[in-house]
């Protein structure tokens, strides 16, 4: 196996002292030799001196590492790269036998991996496999955040091997997602230096690519040996062992053939599902007819795409909510909850969810609560619904519920054909027109004795006018609208054409 001039002193470093020249640290050099005078200098080799009217010259080949013993070279002046000067008078075969270890160490290393490989071993074992030549802790990770394989990483409070998949490991997910450095290093190619960003360690890094686009990433982290240029050259040829492991599915990742993983994707994707079997195989894992389920919509942002932190927020939903199912469906997230089965309560599952969903920039929709098998895919609906409703009467909220924008909900689905106008009380709607002519206070006056229950007093109170002013204007409403105000099928449509009105107004406001 080919070797650095920068590796190759690095070993040598720990066992004689020394300086060089810059050093190169691409692989180009295959074995040892002494120098003799009048022979004719070989690409690619490293070569041991200690003629002392040895002289260097500009026409000698590029890839080659000048190893120069003794004394006599101590004022030597390293006047071009990949020169090196041990400056002690050690017998030349002890430095050649040490040099002569480097490459063997590296080439039983090489053959190993080969052997592995020849085997369809695991990934992990070839990360094992490496502990010989590069001891610092080291991972595969998806760039999902599943972890496929690590050695001495200490990723003990993992719940199926998905980083950010608990209460302890997300805050890692978070900060990474919103480090620039992080998403910069998708687009990496070759060796690279990830520099942590406080919460995470620093790292060196390998993407390992699928059509052009980064899946995987090979790291190891800080310990024996530098995070620098010295190894990037190994870690580089480690990634291609690991992607042809890739290559032929010798990995692990999260289990998605698990019962209701199947049983969800096939309610959210499938039109023509067979409910009855469904509720079978519900049945069959403990999800009953007779428990009672909800659906939280947890919608993703561009920060989550472009870092495909999807796994990892399924995988920590599902871990932190006990009794429930994530599913990844069109780029979000979607959480199905059974409350019976859960050992939380309502509020602790809300509040735990709502603190993930704040301080991680997401936003949610929640379904209401419902009974049985039957209803998971209009739950899902009904959270849709609720989160694309929600952000468009509140942006600013990121939690929202079906409670909140069912009002909202029904006016634009009263409007889809026909607009506000068309819809509303007839009456109304001339009386609204007439108002704004000649001020004369009916509409609002019939708005709030409707909303006040047709309470005298408390209409009256609430617009500041005299008992018998709000008779009079009742007895000129009544004679307008044609009715005593007591059919409580027109007082609902009343009500209703307020907010219609309301909303033609809102979004008539939003177009100008």
């Amino acid at each position: 196996m080919k070797l650095s001039a920068k590796l190759i002193c690095y070993h040598l470093q720990k066992s004689f002292s020394m300086h060089t020249s810059r050093l190169d640290t691409s692989p180009t050099l295959s074995c040892p030799s002494c120098f003799e005078k009048n022979t004719v200098l070989q690409d690619g080799r490293v070569y041991l001196i200690t003629d002392p009217d040895f002289q260097l010259t500009f026409h000698h080949p590029k890839n080659i590492l000048f190893l120069m013993i003794g004394k006599i070279y101590q004022n030597y002046e390293l006047t071009q790269p990949n020169m090196c000067i041990i400056p002690e008078d050690i017998p030349v075969n002890i430095v050649f036998n040490r040099i002569q270890d480097i490459f063997i160490l590296y080439d039983q290393w090489n053959q190993s991996l080969m052997d592995s490989r020849l085997r369809n071993a695991s990934i992990q074992e070839l990360l094992d496999l490496t502990a010989s030549i590069i001891p610092n802790p080291m991972m595969l990770i998806g760039m999902d955040f599943t972890i496929i394989a690590s050695r001495d990483w200490n990723l003990s409070d993992l719940s199926n091997s998905v980083l950010g998949s608990t209460e302890n490991s997300w805050a890692i997910v978070d900060s990474l997602k919103q480090d620039p450095h992080y998403e910069e290093a998708f687009y990496k190619t070759g060796y690279f230096y990830y520099p942590g960003n406080g919460l995470t360690a620093p790292s060196l890094c390998v993407n390992i690519s699928n059509n052009d686009k980064a899946v995987y990433r090979l790291m190891f982290s800080e310990g024996e040996v530098p995070l620098d240029d010295t190894f990037g050259f190994v870690l580089e040829y480690l990634s291609q062992m690991v992607s042809h492991a890739l290559s032929t599915g010798i990995m692990h990742s999260r289990d998605k053939a698990f019962p209701l993983h199947q049983i969800f994707m096939s309610i959210l994707t499938d039109p023509g599902a067979d409910y009855v079997k469904i509720s079978q195989q519900l049945t069959n894992v403990g999800w009953l007819s007779s428990h009672m389920y909800q659906c939280i919509l947890i919608q993703t942002g561009l920060i989550d795409q472009k870092n495909l932190t999807l796994n990892a927020i399924c995988n920590y939903l599902e871990n932190t909510i006990p009794a429930s199912c994530a599913t990844e469906h069109k780029g979000n997230a979607v959480l199905f909850i059974n409350l019976d089965l859960c050992t939380l309560t309502i509020h602790e599952i809300s509040d735990k969810i709502e603190g993930f969903i704040k301080s991680s920039m997401l936003s949610a929709g929640y379904s209401r609560k419902m009974l049985g098998h039957f209803n998971f895919h209009r739950q899902y609906t009904q959270a849709s619904v609720t989160l694309q409703v929600g952000k468009r009467k509140n942006p600013a909220e990121s939690i929202h519920y079906f409670d909140s924008i069912a009002l909202p909900y029904i006016l634009e689905q009263a409007t889809r054909k026909l607009p506000a106008y068309m819809v509303c009380h007839e009456k109304l709607l001339s009386m609204k027109y007439k108002d704004e002519a000649k001020q004369s206070h009916l509409y609002e006056t019939l708005r709030c004795f409707l909303e006040h229950n047709q309470n005298i007093s408390h209409t009256a109170s609430a617009l500041f006018i005299h008992r018998s002013t709000l008779l009079y204007r009742l007895d000129k409403i009544k004679a307008f609208l044609d009715s005593d105000l007591t059919d409580r099928n027109e007082i609902l449509y009343l009500l209703l054409s307020f907010h219609l009105m309301d909303m033609e107004e809102e979004n008539r406001n939003a177009r100008s």
